[in-house]
Formats: C-alpha cells, sequence, structure tokens
C-alpha cells in the first residue's frame, strides 16, 4: 500500500482518480490494483516513492543515453520538494491586489509592496468552492465589509505547486482581525499625529448651537441618508426657519479625499463671504471597512481647524470614524443629525414664546399694579385737595375783610390825590401845548425841506451797500484767492481741529472741488 501526501484541498481530485482514505493512517493511499501506473498520483507521491519513479536532476536513465529529465520531471520534484519543505499550512500577510469568481472558486492575486509603494512580491492564490462561503461570510460579519481589492491580510495557506500552472497558495482561512488591527493602527497613528499638534480637541471646544439659521451640509449624492436628512431639512427651510447649503462629495473609492478637500475649499469660501451657523457632515450607514477612506489625516485636520461646530451623522452607531472623534457633535445617523437641529431650533422657539409670556404677564400686572396705585393716587390727592382748601378759606376769610377795608380808605386818599393831580396837569399842558404849537410850526416847516435832502443821502448810501454787498460773496471772496473747506456732508469746516477729526473734505475754489485727506502733524 503507497500511502499518498494529499493535502485536504485536493482530496476530491485524488479520490476521483481512485484513491482511498486509510482511517488508520488518516491519510489517502493507491489501491494495489492501481499500483502499476503511479502517473496520475505522481503529485502526492512521497519523497522516497518519487525517487524510485523519477531521476534527479542531471540523472541518466540506464536504458536512456540522452541528457536530461522531462520537464514534467523536474516540475514534480519541484512540487514534491515544496511539499517536505512546507508539509502544513503557514500564515502570510499580504495586501489583496485583484480578486475574482469563476465557477464558485475565488482567485486572489496577492501582494507585498515597500515603503515605497514598489512591489516586492506577488503571488496568485485561490480559496476553493468549498471554503468561499465560510470564509468569506465570516471575514464580512466580523470586519463589516467583503474582501475587496486593497486590503491587508493574514491567511493561512498551503503552499502549492502544480507542473502546469506554477506556483500558488491555497488559502484555508483567514484571520479577520488582523485586517481590523491593520487599520486601527494606521488609525492611531494619526490620531496621536492630531493631539501632538493640539488638533484633535479643537473643534470640541465649540458647543452646540443653541438656534440654526445658516448651515452647510457635505453629504455623498443621491444617498439615502441624504434623503432622510432632507425630508426634514426642506421644511424647515421653506419655513425660513433655518437655510441649508450643500456640497456634495464622494465618500467611498479613491476620490473621497480629493472631492472632500474640494468641498472644503468651497465651504470656506462661503463661510467667509456669508458665515454659516455649523458645519454638518452626514453619510448614512456603511461597512466599517468602507468607512476606511474617511479616515486620512488631511480630512480630520480641515474639521478640527474649522472654526464653527462640525456636527457629524457618518454612520450607525456602531460605526465611528476619525471624522466623529474630532467633531464637535457626533450623531448616529443624518436623521439623528437633523433631529437634533429641529429640536434646536423649536427649543429656541418655545423658550422665545415662553419668555414672551412672563413679558406678556409681568407687563399686565405691572399695569394693572400702577393702575391702582394712580387711583390710589387720586384718592388721595383729592382728599388732600378738600383739606388744604378748607384750611386757605379759613386762613383767606379775615384776610379778605382787612383787605376790602384797607382798600376803601385807600381808594378815598388816591381820589383826593388825583383830583389834585388832575388840577396841575390841567395849568401844565396849556402851557406845554402853547409851546409844542410853536415847535410844531417849525417842525413843519423842516418836514417840507428835510425829506428829499435824507431821500438823496439814502439812495446815495443804498447804492454803495449794495456794491458793498456784491463785492463781498463767495463767488467773489474765492475769485481773491479764498477757498472754503466741506465734510463729506457738505457742512463748512471752520476750525482745523474739526478738519482733522474727518476721513476726507472737500476744498471749493473759484475754480472747482477738490477732495483731500487731512494729516495730523500735531
Amino acid at each position: 500500500m503507497i500511502l499518498l501526501e494529499v493535502p485536504f484541498s485536493e482530496k476530491e481530485a485524488a479520490k476521483s482518480l481512485g484513491a482511498r482514505w486509510n482511517p488508520q493512517e488518516k491519510k489517502w493511499y493507491i489501491p494495489d490494483e492501481l499500483e502499476n501506473d503511479l502517473s496520475a498520483f505522481q503529485k502526492w507521491l512521497p519523497l522516497e516513492q518519487v525517487t524510485q519513479t523519477t531521476l534527479s536532476p542531471g540523472a541518466v536513465p540506464a536504458n536512456e543515453k540522452e541528457k536530461g529529465v522531462t520537464l514534467s520531471q523536474l516540475m514534480t520534484q519541484v512540487q514534491v520538494a515544496l511539499r517536505q519543505s512546507f508539509p502544513g499550512a503557514v500564515w502570510v500577510k499580504a495586501e489583496v491586489a485583484n480578486l475574482n469568481e469563476r465557477r464558485g472558486h475565488v482567485y486572489l492575486e496577492l501582494s507585498e509592496t515597500a515603503e515605497s509603494g514598489q512591489p516586492i512580491a506577488t503571488c496568485r492564490a485561490m480559496i476553493w468552492q468549498s471554503n468561499v462561503k465560510r470564509l468569506l461570510e465570516r471575514f464580512a460579519l466580523e470586519t463589516g465589509s467583503e474582501l475587496k481589492p486593497g486590503q491587508k491580510i493574514l491567511l493561512l495557506a498551503e503552499v502549492n505547486f502544480h507542473e502546469k500552472f506554477g506556483f500558488s497558495l491555497v488559502v484555508q482561512d483567514i484571520d479577520p482581525s488582523f485586517t481590523l488591527g491593520e487599520l486601527e493602527a494606521n488609525l492611531n497613528k494619526i490620531r496621536q499625529q492630531l493631539i501632538a499638534e493640539k488638533l484633535y480637541d479643537l473643534n470640541k471646544a465649540f458647543p452646540f448651537p443653541e438656534d440654526f439659521f445658516r448651515v452647510a451640509v457635505i453629504a455623498p449624492p443621491n444617498a439615502a441618508g441624504l434623503g432622510d436628512f432632507r425630508a426634514d431639512a426642506d421644511l424647515l427651510q421653506a419655513s425660513n426657519l433655518c437655510e441649508f447649503k450643500y456640497f456634495y462629495t464622494a465618500f467611498q473609492g479613491e476620490r473621497v479625499e480629493a472631492e472632500m478637500l474640494a468641498a472644503f475649499e468651497a465651504f470656506n469660501g462661503l463661510h467667509a463671504a456669508n458665515p454659516f451657523d455649523a458645519l454638518i457632515i452626514i453619510r448614512g450607514g456603511g461597512a466599517k471597512l468602507d468607512l476606511n477612506p474617511l479616515n486620512v489625516y488631511s480630512l480630520a485636520k480641515q474639521i478640527a481647524q474649522t472654526t464653527i461646530p462640525v456636527l457629524t451623522g457618518i454612520g450607525h452607531e456602531r460605526d465611528n470614524t476619525l471624522l466623529d472623534e474630532v467633531a464637535s457633535t457626533r450623531f448616529d445617523t443624518p436623521s439623528k443629525v437633523i433631529a437634533g437641529i429641529r429640536h434646536a431650533i423649536f427649543n429656541r422657539a418655545q423658550k422665545a414664546q415662553q419668555h414672551w409670556l412672563l413679558i406678556e404677564r409681568a407687563s399686565q400686572l405691572y399695569v394693572q399694579k400702577q393702575k391702582q396705585s394712580l387711583a390710589d393716587l387720586e384718592k388721595t390727592v383729592q382728599r388732600q385737595s378738600l383739606a388744604i382748601t378748607d384750611k386757605l378759606k379759613r386762613t383767606l376769610a379775615p384776610l379778605n375783610y382787612q383787605i376790602q377795608r384797607q382798600s376803601v380808605s385807600l381808594l378815598q386818599n388816591k381820589k383826593h390825590q388825583l383830583s389834585q393831580l388832575n388840577q396841575e396837569v390841567h395849568y401844565q399842558v396849556n402851557g406845554a401845548l402853547s409851546l409844542q404849537k410853536q415847535q410844531l410850526n417849525q417842525i413843519n416847516q423842516t418836514i417840507k425841506t428835510e425829506p428829499f435832502m435824507c431821500l438823496e443821502q439814502a439812495k446815495s448810501k443804498n447804492k454803495q451797500w449794495i456794491g458793498f454787498i456784491l463785492s463781498s460773496g463767495p463767488k467773489t471772496q474765492l475769485n481773491r484767492g479764498f477757498a472754503i473747506i466741506k465734510d463729506k456732508q457738505g457742512t463748512p469746516i471752520k476750525t482745523a481741529q474739526k478738519a482733522r477729526q474727518q476721513s476726507q473734505i472737500d476744498i471749493t475754489f473759484s475754480d472747482g472741488i477738490v477732495q483731500a485727506i487731512p494729516i495730523d502733524e500735531t
């Protein structure tokens, strides 16, 4: 009985050729009836058996004189040598360069690159159909993403060499924790760099806004998460409660970093011209590895250095990215982001309404209190007025009697004095009238001649004054070399102190106006 070295992945092939299973040895073997022709089982023969049926390199068969061995014999020896050197599966670290499926089997192209990005090793690998579902479903379940090019993986593989297809690896197992560990190590490296540059907690210092009037949104176009967000955002905007400005960019693939940086640049330009209250970054749910393109230093730095609060709703509760870590506030989903904004706006409106009601009630109480105070004051004034009036009446009664008595006596005295004065005035008036008649005659004569002389003199003086006035107008003064200083409102400036206080003055000359900027040399 000839035992065979059949890998688990090739048991079906060996069985189809006639090999049988030996439960005691736990190996496949060649039945006695097939031992006459071992060529079909050549690849699984043990080394000592191969040396009996094949030639060593450079050996010459006894019945042949030609040099060399056949290519198939050489490939068989290489196959056996590799199998002896690698009797079991080996854990291998590599990056998936390409992946495709044919007839239920998955074929991989593995590679290893240097830090410079140059490839230093490549190899083919395959996952047989019997292991595809088990390995790939487990990988997707634990990592949150399907196996795809660009991922670094740790796989358990058997070394395989086929005389026709050459060297390859047969994958027996994949360790998902290694792939996640590579991502976490890279994430932690970026995180430590942000902490060292004092950027990690920069945006977290911004509190959640109490109200929203103008908001910027970075999101992938046509995403389900964006639709959930806009269902409420459009209602808020239609009600003129908050304005939303959208910047669309990819969140998966190789274009993520470049497109998101362009979106940040556009946002910063609009923010400088008309400031936003907050920046929102939303995506919706996604596999953990699909979110990895967001974990880059340049994007995290942009968020950290944003001068307004950044709110994120990139994934579900179990998903977390570096952008979530450096943002001011993280939400699980886009729906929860807009719910938070809506709640803030409604809460602010409710507070405003409550404050208005408090002011209204306080005003009503104050008015009622003042009305009551005025009513009390009016009663007090009326009561005190009556008392004061009564008191004054009692005080004025004797005074009134005394005034009447003194008035009668005084009137008698004044009548007597007036009678004497009347006689004296009569005599004095008659004398004065005679004198005045003489003077009037003289004045009458003067009036007949003087007015004409005065009129001529007045005409002459008026002509002189009119000439003087005409020669003293602004136009004449400007022609004489003077200038008028005014401020931008056209008001004349009369002092140097006021002129120094102006940012610009107008100087009016006879032929035009010159604008000037005062320079204070004091």
